[in-house]
């Protein structure tokens, strides 16, 4: 398969790269490191020419960008991207949204219920967790017009071997380094796990329009469980939880049911591996 890779020489965008290249794909990169511009349409659409398929990393995060760029990008980007998929007949678009959609982490606000599922209303109120949840909504009326499928993929804190390993080290200097200065309900995924995620997107059946939570299967945390973490940062959130727990007491605050049973997929990296 030919698969168009916006971003793919950033972190996640260059795991995915060589991810779908070690299965035997064939990637076109369009990065702006490279000198292309996701808001130059008709550049989208000269790179996908000949794709089966897209996947759509490409977007500014960071303090210094301006709000107005990250909106543009997330935005007029991603339907560049969308537009492009289906004048060149694409037949499937993998665009990778945040759990920053839901308006929940990075403390921007508190659940309404934990563990986590996709069920869980969007109410973002910074630009790029706006910007990512329009880029959803963006695939979903793509969808239903066009019939071409869409995933949107919502990954948490993204890691590698070192990053998980700086964190640990944190960590033993300072227990509270964990929730300081906010907490994101111990949700994270590896990198490779979320690379392996992407092309399962590109291949799994039909799933119509979907948005995903990609997260691993347990929280970042040696010292405390699940429930210790909950009842000591968020007691005034409903508690939806089962037996599950106490089978597992450091089991995810996020329920990926649905990533996994689209994707057939399933996270191989954990916390204490």
């Amino acid at each position: 398969m030919r698969i168009l890779v916006t971003g793919n020489h950033g972190f996640i965008g260059s795991a995915v790269e060589r991810h779908f290249v070690k299965e035997g794909h064939q990637v076109v990169g369009f990065d702006v490191s490279a000198g292309f511009d996701i808001l130059d349409a008709g550049a989208v659409e000269r790179a996908m020419a000949g794709c089966d398929a897209v996947a759509h990393l490409a977007m500014p995060f960071g303090k210094d960008v301006p709000d107005s760029h990250v909106i543009a990008a997330g935005v007029e980007g991603t339907w560049n991207v969308l537009q492009a998929a289906e004048r060149v007949g694409a037949h499937r678009v993998v665009s990778y949204s945040s759990v920053n959609a839901m308006g929940i982490f990075m403390g921007e606000g508190k659940p309404d219920f934990l563990p986590l599922d996709e069920s869980h209303p969007c109410r973002p109120g910074r630009a790029y967790g706006v910007a990512k949840y329009l880029g959803e909504e963006s695939c979903r009326t793509f969808t239903r017009r066009t019939g071409i499928p869409t995933v949107c993929i919502r990954p948490p804190a993204v890691w590698s071997d070192e990053s998980v390993e700086w964190i640990r080290e944190q960590r033993h200097k300072d227990p509270e380094f964990e929730w300081t200065p906010y907490w994101e309900y111990g949700c994270f995924i590896h990198v490779d796990d979320l690379a392996r995620a992407t092309l399962c997107a590109l291949t799994c059946p039909d799933p119509g329009h979907v948005s995903l939570l990609v997260i691993a299967d347990d929280i970042s945390s040696a010292t405390h469980t699940s429930s210790e973490l909950v009842d000591r940062l968020l007691p005034d959130v409903e508690w939806r939880g089962g037996a599950e727990y106490e089978q597992n007491p450091f089991k995810s605050l996020a329920d990926t049911a649905l990533a996994k049973r689209v994707l057939g997929w399933a996270p191989r990296f954990h916390w204490r591996d």
